[in-house]
Parts: C-alpha cells; sequence; structure tokens
C-alpha cells in the first residue's frame, strides 16, 4: 500500500506509518515544495532546510504562492510575489534561511526564529555577519530581531537546549553559557549542557533521543551519564522536554537561584 502526499508524490504505507510526527512534516513540507508555483516557508522551509523547530510539530504547513488556489486544511498560503534574492532552488523551493528565520520571527515569534538561527549557526549555513545584514527594511514583527542576532549561537546542541537559551535570552532573569567544560572529582574533563553566570549551578536537558532507541542503547547511556553525574563537583539540575517547553524548568530555575518568581511571563513562541 502507498499513501499520498502530493500529486505525484507517493510513500510506502508502511514506511510513513513508522515515522515519527515531526518526521512525517519534514516529509509533507519537502512534497508540497516539489508543486510548481510555491516558495516553501516559515516552518516548511526550515523542514527543507533541516533547522532546528522550537515547535516540533507545526500545526500547518505555510508556503509562498503567487496565484490564489484553493484552501486547504493544515496549509497557510501568502501571497506575496517573493524578491528573487530571497528564494532559492528550482524544482524545489524554499525561502532563502535568512528570509526563512524572518519569517519564523514574525509569524511565530522570538523562540521559533532564535532556535532556527542558532541551527543554522552550527550547521554553517550562514554567519553571524549575514544574519545581521540581512535587510529587514519594512518588515513588520521583527523588534526582537536585533537580539537574535547578538545572542544566537553556534554552541549549542540540540532544539531543546536553543530553545531553553531562547527562553532565558528572552525573559532575561538569568545568564546562561552553554557547552561549559566542568572538571569532574576524577579529574576528568566534562561538557556541561549549561551554566547559569556567576554561580556554580549547572543545567542538564535530557531531549528526546538523547539516550538512543532501543532498550539496550539507552540502558548503556543511562549508566554513562549516571557515573558522569557522580563525578560532577555539583549535582547539575536535570529537566526534560516537556518541563523546558511548559516553562516549567525556567519557573524551577528560577527558585533555585532565589530570583522572584515569574508568574506572567510574556509569550516567547506562537503557533
Amino acid at each position: 500500500m502507498i499513501v499520498r502526499l502530493e500529486r505525484g508524490v507517493y510513500v510506502e504505507a508502511e514506511t510513513y506509518a513508522a515515522l515519527k510526527p515531526w518526521q512525517r512534516f519534514d516529509l509533507q513540507a519537502k512534497a508540497l515544495g516539489l508543486a510548481s508555483g510555491r516558495v516553501l516557508a516559515g516552518y516548511s522551509a526550515a523542514a527543507a532546510w533541516g533547522l532546528w523547530r522550537y515547535c516540533s510539530v507545526p500545526r500547518q504547513q505555510m508556503l509562498y504562492r503567487r496565484n490564489g488556489g484553493r484552501p486547504r486544511r493544515g496549509i497557510r498560503e501568502i501571497h506575496h510575489n517573493l524578491a528573487d534574492a530571497e528564494v532559492t532552488g528550482t524544482h524545489f523551493r524554499a525561502t532563502t534561511v535568512p528570509r526563512t528565520i524572518a519569517d519564523l520571527t514574525r509569524i511565530h515569534g522570538f523562540g521559533a526564529g532564535f532556535v532556527a538561527a542558532c541551527s543554522a549557526l552550527r550547521q554553517k549555513l550562514l554567519t553571524r555577519e549575514a544574519l545581521a545584514a540581512y535587510d529587514t527594511t519594512g518588515k513588520e514583527g521583527l523588534a526582537h530581531w536585533p537580539l537574535i542576532v547578538e545572542k544566537a549561537t553556534d554552541q549549542v546542541e540540540s532544539a531543546l537546549e536553543a530553545a531553553f537559551l531562547a527562553q532565558a535570552v528572552f525573559f532575561g532573569d538569568f545568564t546562561l553559557t552553554p557547552q561549559v567544560r566542568v572538571r569532574g572529582k576524577n579529574g576528568t574533563v566534562f561538557l556541561v549542557d549549561f551554566q547559569v553566570d556567576g554561580t556554580d549551578k549547572l543545567v542538564e536537558l535530557d531531549g528526546r533521543g538523547k539516550y538512543g532507541d532501543s532498550a539496550q542503547e539507552q540502558e548503556f547511556n543511562l549508566q554513562k551519564e549516571k557515573d558522569r553525574a557522580d563525578n560532577l563537583p555539583t549535582q547539575p539540575e536535570r529537566f526534560g522536554w516537556s518541563e523546558v517547553m511548559s516553562l516549567r524548568a525556567y519557573r524551577s530555575l528560577l527558585q533555585r537561584l532565589g530570583l522572584e518568581a515569574r508568574r506572567d511571563l510574556p509569550q516567547i513562541h506562537r503557533e
């Protein structure tokens, strides 16, 4: 059996069923981008470029389309003629990396743009200089663009780390330094996800798939992680994916640092 993704684009049903929800989104975005007259944008363009997402499974695909068409559920169409310099590809077209980051920021907020910018820098898809040189004249919703240019970094190693750093940068209650080298009790130097500046507080994030897919691989890596944690001079604060994305991790760290509670945090991401 096969599953139809788009006109002329099919995938084996068994293969499709085995994909994670975020992998399905990526595949659907690429199938959507094969149709003529369309330019992938926002999270759909991010999928084409392999950029990290603040929201792992967006609600909608997004594209620019010059001519109107029948509205389709799950697809947001923007009817706009982009400048040629902001589109890349021939048969498969998407917005350029800087334009994709700008659109993510305008439409979905600071978190989306920051996470994508960190990913692009880490993958060397663009430089900070190129990001800073992107012309935002006349584009609304980019008040926080200078903060993205200044604070996005290639030092974070995952979308989850980038999302947590985005929160710290945006809310501004404490400063995080990513990928800090810490000497353990046995003399071994370990890399820790974050250290809170001016303190000995360490933070480790446990993202999806961090410890492997198989039970054997997970058991081995969890034991390795325990041995590592036991050797660190101070036990790191540990947070999982749901804690970070719900802001519970951020609020918890505020409490553990003895800082004022923040009940009404400003919005960092919009669907």
